[in-house]
Parts: C-alpha cells; sequence; structure tokens
C-alpha cells in the first residue's frame, strides 16, 4: 500500500508529465483534477489545486474545479451500460444512485428553503424593529454566516455523494477487470503447476536411481576398503614380528659379539702378559710371536664381519622400519576414504530425507 508521501510524489511527477502535454492553464488544472480524484482519490479544492499546479490566477483553479464538478454531475447522471453486468444488476444499481442523489438533493432544498424562511423573517422583524436596527443587523448577519455554513455542508454532503457514486462506478470497472485478470492468472498457474509438478516428478525419480546408484557404490568401496585394510592389518602384523625377531636375533648377535670381544680382549691382555715376559728370549719366541700375530690378525677378521653383519641387520630393520610406516600411512588414507564415503552417504539420506517430505507434500496439494 502506498503511503501519503509517496501518493504525493508520485501526483507531482504525473502533474510535470501534463504540463507538456497540456500547455492550456485551464486544461492543465481540469486534467490534475482528473487525476488527483480517480487516480490518487483526492478531492481536489482550489487552494490544494493552486499549490501544486501554480499557474495563472487564484480564480484559474476555482473556476477549472467548477467546471470539473459540473461535468461529473453531468455525466453520474447515472446510465450504467457496462456491457458485461446484468440488466437487473444495471437497474439496481441505477436506482440506488438516482436515490441517493434524489435523497441528496431533496435534503438540501429543504434545508435551502427553510434557510431562506428564516431569514426573510428575520428581515421583517429588523424592518418592523428600527429601534434595534443595529442589533438586528448583526443578528442577521451572523444568523446568515450560519446558514451559509450549512448551504457549503449541505453542498459538499451532495458533493461526497457524487464522488461515492462516481467511486463505485470506478470500482464496479476495476472489480470487473480484475475478476478477469484473475481468471487469466489461476489458469496460467495451474498449468505452471502441474508443468512444475511433472518436472519434480522426474527429477525426484532421477535423484531416486542417483541415490541406489552411490549406496551402490559406497556398499562395494567399503566392502574393498575393509578388505584391503584386513590385508594391511595382516601384512602389518607379519612386518612387526619380523621386526621383533630381527632385533632379538640383533640383540642376541650383539650380546654374543660382546662376549667375544670380552674374551679377546682376555686374550689380548694375557698375550701382552706373556710378550713381555718372553721379551728378554726374542729371537726364541719369533716364531711364537709370528703365530700369535696371525691369530690376532685372523681374530681381528672375524671381529670385523661381525661388525659387517650387525651394520646389515641395522640396514634390515630401518627397511622393515620403512615398510612399517608405508603399511601404517596405508591404513590412515584406507580410514580417510572410508570416512569420506560415510560422511557422502549420510549428506545423501540427508538430502533423501528433504526430498521426501516436499514430494509428500507435492502429492498432498
Amino acid at each position: 500500500m502506498d503511503t501519503p508521501a509517496q501518493n504525493e510524489r508520485m501526483l507531482l511527477a504525473d502533474i510535470e508529465t501534463l504540463r507538456e502535454q497540456f500547455p492550456q492553464t485551464q486544461d492543465l488544472y481540469r486534467e490534475v483534477c482528473i487525476a488527483m480524484f480517480f487516480r490518487y482519490g483526492i478531492t481536489p479544492t482550489a487552494n490544494k489545486l493552486y499549490q501544486l499546479v501554480r499557474k495563472g490566477s487564484m480564480s484559474a483553479p476555482a473556476e477549472a474545479l467548477g467546471r470539473f464538478w459540473e461535468d461529473l454531475r453531468e455525466k453520474s447522471r447515472v446510465r450504467i451500460e457496462h456491457p458485461d453486468l446484468p440488466e437487473a444488476l444495471k437497474q439496481a444499481t441505477a436506482e440506488m444512485a438516482v436515490s441517493l442523489w434524489a435523497t441528496a438533493l431533496g435534503q438540501a432544498q429543504e434545508s435551502l428553503t427553510t434557510y431562506r424562511s428564516e431569514v426573510a423573517g428575520q428581515l421583517v422583524e429588523a424592518n418592523a424593529a428600527k429601534e434595534a436596527a443595529e442589533l438586528a443587523e448583526q443578528t442577521a448577519n451572523t444568523a446568515l454566516e450560519a446558514i451559509l455554513l450549512k448551504l457549503k455542508s449541505t453542498e459538499a454532503i451532495v458533493q461526497s455523494l457524487e464522488h461515492r457514486v462516481t467511486a463505485l462506478q470506478t470500482k464496479n470497472e476495476g472489480l470487473d477487470s480484475q475478476l478477469a485478470a484473475g481468471k487469466a492468472e489461476i489458469s496460467n498457474y495451474q498449468s505452471e503447476l502441474k508443468e512444475r509438478s511433472q518436472e519434480f516428478t522426474l527429477e525426484l525419480e532421477k535423484q531416486r536411481q542417483i541415490a541406489v546408484l552411490t549406496e551402490e557404490r559406497f556398499h562395494a568401496s567399503e566392502k574393498r576398503a575393509l578388505m584391503e585394510i584386513d590385508r594391511e592389518r595382516q601384512h602389518s602384523g607379519k612386518l612387526q614380528k619380523e621386526l621383533d625377531q630381527a632385533r632379538t636375533q640383533l640383540a642376541e648377535l650383539i650380546k654374543n659379539h660382546q662376549k667375544e670381544l670380552l674374551i679377546k680382549h682376555d686374550d689380548i691382555g694375557g698375550l701382552r702378559q706373556e710378550i713381555g715376559a718372553l721379551q728378554g728370549n726374542l729371537s726364541a719366541l719369533a716364531e711364537s710371536r709370528d703365530f700369535m700375530l696371525k691369530e690376532l690378525s685372523s681374530e681381528r677378521g672375524r671381529l670385523e664381519l661381525s661388525q659387517n653383519q650387525l651394520s646389515s641387520v641395522t640396514v634390515e630393520m630401518g627397511e622393515l622400519q620403512k615398510q612399517l610406516h608405508l603399511a601404517e600411512g596405508r591404513i590412515t588414507s584406507l580410514h580417510a576414504e572410508l570416512a569420506e564415503e560415510r560422511a557422502a552417504r549420510q549428506a545423501e539420506k540427508q538430502l533423501e530425507s528433504q526430498i521426501k517430505p516436499a514430494t509428500e507434500g507435492e502429492g498432498a496439494a
């Protein structure tokens, strides 16, 4: 609903348009009266017209307003000729408008006759009472002003009734046009609703098929993922067992090498003692020294071999740890894929749960 301020702005815009179309002052005032009364439902007055148009003298809007009401009264002498109205409705509307018009005119005429009689009596009394001429004149003027006010009020009532008749005719025409437009709009809405319903049914069926295929793919992916996880767990357990065995063997090997080193250190200490004791007789023990040196070299070779074996076992442990990390990474990625599949399945179920109430509501409608 438009506010008074919006109506005021729209009226001013229309007046500017009318200025260009009707350069003559009286024509411009007439068109502004028509726009105010019929388009915006505002009763035009001479003061309001002059404030809006501000063209010509002060008598120009009053003259145009008088012609407007005269034309309106002439045109509203009730001729109901709407082609779509039944004859009985035309006759009833015409009789109602004529009755309202006759009643208003009768009341105005009676009031005017009464007021004229009162004025005539007051004038006779004023002529008879010459001694109270000034007081009588004041009383007559006061009474005359009151009569004029009542007469204006009666004319306003008549004009209001004329406006109501005109508004009823205009409203009747508007209702007919709205009824025709409403029927056409309802027909269009029904056609569009039927098309939308068919489209929605097809789209719903597509979504159902997609949901079924997605669920089947999810079940297959879930089964494959579970089998893959189980295989990786078994492989990881096997690798863990091998790693534990390698660690145990490495610990035993290190322990044995440590024992051998201790023994060799003891042997070396004993040999050093013997070498120190036998330094005085070098020539006699030369062969024995060479023999002991050879045995020491042989023991060093075995020690280097043991160290190489220890390095190899360490490398194998590193490889086993890398394989274990890779297996753990694959298990983590499989868990993530499984979580994504479950989230997608949950989202599809939520979409299907949202589509079903809409489908049920459409079917109910």
